[in-house]
């Protein structure tokens, strides 16, 4: 049975050894969010890092400081990266994340179906 976590924000599960973490439509992302998020996400991953598909799609607005915790601390046991980034603004974000998040392996796809095939085929 898939275990599923639904924040104000997200929804994460796991699936095939990868997390699956998608952002809410149209949400606006400050510090305490993120922290709440990441704490949500620490729970279902128990200590063990994951490959992470990560969906941006509908992402409105990242306050300054949710960025710097995202990309930093709020990284932690993330193993790689797999953003979904479809619109110009979701591109930016992606590549914010990609400069801040260097330690960790990070690859950027148009679409959910496109980032999953790339996943699976990469173990």
């Amino acid at each position: 049975m898939k275990r599923i976590i639904e924040t104000e924000l997200a929804i994460m599960w796991l699936e095939d050894d990868i997390l699956f973490f998608i952002w809410k439509e149209g949400m606006t992302i400050d510090l305490s969010g993120a922290k709440k998020t990441v704490a949500r996400r620490m729970l279902l991953q128990q200590g063990k890092p994951y490959r992470i598909l990560c969906n941006i799609n509908g992402v409105s607005h990242i306050e300054k400081e949710a960025w710097h915790f995202l990309s930093g601390e709020g990284a932690e046991l993330v193993e790689e990266l797999v953003l979904v980034a479809a619109t110009p603004l979701e591109v930016v974000f992606s590549k914010y994340i990609s400069t801040r998040m260097r330690s960790v392996p990070i690859k950027v796809f148009p679409n959910m179906e496109t980032a999953r095939k790339y996943l699976s085929q990469h173990r």
